[in-house]
């Protein structure tokens, strides 16, 4: 039910459904009160200006993603936790279970198995998301005893929770966490609240060290191409934002 919750008003108040929000008040407005509506539409041509702008997109998704770097080489754990996204269910007409960006963590969560840097990978989520996502590890190589499933959550606060039990089950003391790199601080926080020592283990990076050097050299000729918003970087500004959201509604409450 809070997942219901979170999901309704959080349509509301991301930048894409505050703009809608707006602009459907300026239509009640316009008549009667057109100086209101006029202010509206000019904090709907900001919102949409800052955050669909791919400079401060890239800006504003460092200072998320650039906080935990992917694991040393080497680095054991008792058990891989990954948080299962990106992946759609083999239904027609898919031939197979595909893939987005987000499935970076399930190859991540493969790759790390295949080093022997754990035994044990659990995959957290939803039943559809885990459901695929495991099959895709099936198909990566990794062996079906060597995966266990929590597929009864529907945000990352359960994530943690649900997974609490079967860490403990399986005497897991040392668990390497892996989501996207833009989820990684609010992740850490929820999954260090158990009794386990966590090591974050960050996939599907949007911005990478050569973005960053290409933005930050200021050339004219980038800068120009990059005035206009784009539906991407509005995106990800989003997201981006609902992280520091969600990051600054856990630490109050964990005070409280």
């Amino acid at each position: 039910m809070s997942g219901l919750l979170i999901g309704f008003f959080k349509q509301f108040f991301l930048p894409l459904g505050f703009v809608a929000l707006l602009l459907f008040l300026t239509l009640l407005l316009i008549n009667k009160h057109p100086k209101t509506a006029t202010w509206f539409v000019l904090i709907s041509l900001v919102i949409v200006g800052v955050f669909g702008n791919p400079i401060f997109s890239t800006f504003f998704t460092r200072s998320m993603e650039w906080r935990y770097m992917p694991v040393n080489p080497g680095t054991k754990a008792d058990a891989i936790v990954v948080l299962a996204q990106g992946t759609l269910s083999a239904e027609t007409p898919r031939q197979r279970v595909e893939v987005g960006e987000q499935a970076d963590r399930l190859l991540y969560a493969a790759t790390l198995y295949q080093q022997q840097a754990a035994p044990l990978i659990i995959i957290s989520g939803d039943d559809n998301q885990t459901a695929s996502g495991r099959t895709l590890l099936l198909e990566l190589g990794v062996p079906a005893e060597a995966i266990q499933v929590q597929d009864k959550a529907d945000n990352m606060r359960e994530d943690a929770a649900l997974s609490a039990p079967i860490l403990a089950l399986q005497n897991v003391k040392h668990i390497l966490l892996i989501t996207s790199a833009v989820q990684m601080d609010r992740a850490y926080f929820l999954f260090r609240q158990l009794d386990v020592e966590v090591t974050p283990a960050p996939a599907d990076y949007r911005v990478s060290l050569q973005d960053w050097e290409t933005l930050t050299a200021w050339n004219w000729r980038s800068i120009i191409t990059k005035l206009m918003p784009t539906s991407e970087a509005f995106d990800q500004s989003a997201a981006v934002l609902w992280e520091y959201v969600g990051l600054a509604f856990y630490r109050i409450k964990a005070i409280f």
